[in-house]
C-alpha cells in the first residue's frame, strides 16, 4: 500500500470535513442573526427534541450568542510571600498550589460564598478574581473559578475542602492572560447541545443539570497555553465541552479539579 498517498487523502478529506462543518456553523449563526423568530423556534425545537430523546433539562438553556476570543494564558508560578501568607503550610506544585491552614474553620460560619472568599482574601492570592461555582460547591467543598471578564475559566479552579465540618486546606490554580484573538460569535447553546445529543454523548434518560459558558483549553508543557471558548455541560454528574466556535466535542479534564487526600 502507498501510505504517502493514503496519508495525503485522508488529509484532505478530513480538510473537506473540516470546511462543511464550518459551514453549517456559518449557515446556522446567520439564519439566528436574519431571523430572530428562527432562533426562538430552535429553542423550542431543541426542548421537544430533548423530551423526545427522555431527556430532562432541569437548568434553563442560555440564549446567549456573545462575541469571544481566544485567550493565550500563562500558567502562574506563585511566588508566595511567606511573611503575607500567615497561618497556612503551603505546598507548590506543577500549576497550583495546595494549602493547609494551621487552625482550620468551621464550615458553619461559612453563610455565603462571596462573603466567605472575600473573609479569606488576607489569606489566598488573587482572591478577587475568583467567582463561585454554586452548582459545584457542596458539604464537601467550596469551589470557585478564576474569571475573564464575566466568563469562568475552566483550568483556573479554587477549592476548599470541608472534612468534618471543617475547612482544612485549599488547592489553586491561576492563570495570566497574556493576549488574546480576534473576536468571534459563538455558537448557540442549542446547537451544542445537540450535538452532544446526537452523538449520543448526552445519553437518552440521563439529566442536563448545567450549561454554561466560559474557557476551556488542554495543558502542554510550554510557557504559553491556549483557552478557547466553550459551552460546559453536567448531565448526571460528567461534564462535556463543546468548542464554542467550531462545535467540536472537546474532551473532560483527565484530573478533577479537587485537592489530593
Amino acid at each position: 500500500m502507498d501510505w504517502s498517498r493514503a496519508k495525503t487523502i485522508l488529509i484532505w478529506a478530513f480538510l473537506v470535513l473540516d470546511l462543511f462543518l464550518g459551514y453549517q456553523v456559518s449557515a446556522t449563526r446567520h439564519l439566528q442573526w436574519a431571523n430572530p423568530e428562527a432562533a426562538k423556534g430552535a429553542a423550542g425545537d431543541i426542548e421537544f427534541y430533548a423530551k423526545q430523546q427522555n431527556i430532562m433539562l432541569l437548568t434553563e438553556i442560555p440564549q446567549e450568542t456573545p462575541e469571544m476570543k481566544y485567550l493565550n494564558v500563562e500558567y502562574q508560578g506563585f511566588q508566595i510571600p511567606m511573611n503575607m501568607m500567615p497561618g497556612q503550610r503551603i505546598t507548590l506544585q506543577k500549576t497550583a498550589i495546595v494549602s493547609y491552614f494551621n487552625q482550620p474553620y468551621s464550615a458553619s460560619d461559612v453563610k455565603n460564598l462571596d462573603d466567605w472568599l472575600q473573609m479569606m482574601g488576607q489569606r489566598v492570592m488573587y482572591a478577587s478574581s475568583y467567582h463561585p461555582d454554586r452548582f459545584l460547591s457542596n458539604k464537601d467543598r467550596l469551589f470557585y473559578w478564576q474569571y475573564n471578564g464575566k466568563y469562568p475559566l475552566f483550568v483556573a479552579p479554587l477549592e476548599f475542602v470541608i472534612e468534618d465540618n471543617l475547612i482544612k486546606r485549599y488547592r489553586q490554580t491561576y492563570v495570566h492572560i497574556r493576549n488574546q484573538g480576534s473576536g468571534r460569535q459563538v455558537i448557540s447553546a442549542y446547537t451544542a447541545l445537540r450535538s452532544l445529543v446526537e452523538n449520543e454523548i448526552i445519553k437518552q434518560g440521563e439529566k442536563i443539570e448545567d450549561v454554561t459558558l466560559g474557557y476551556y483549553g488542554y495543558y502542554y508543557d510550554a510557557d504559553i497555553q491556549v483557552l478557547a471558548p466553550v459551552w460546559r455541560f453536567i448531565h448526571d454528574g460528567r461534564t462535556d465541552y463543546i468548542n464554542g466556535f467550531t462545535g467540536a466535542i472537546e474532551r473532560p479534564p483527565d484530573e478533577k479539579h479537587s485537592v489530593q487526600q
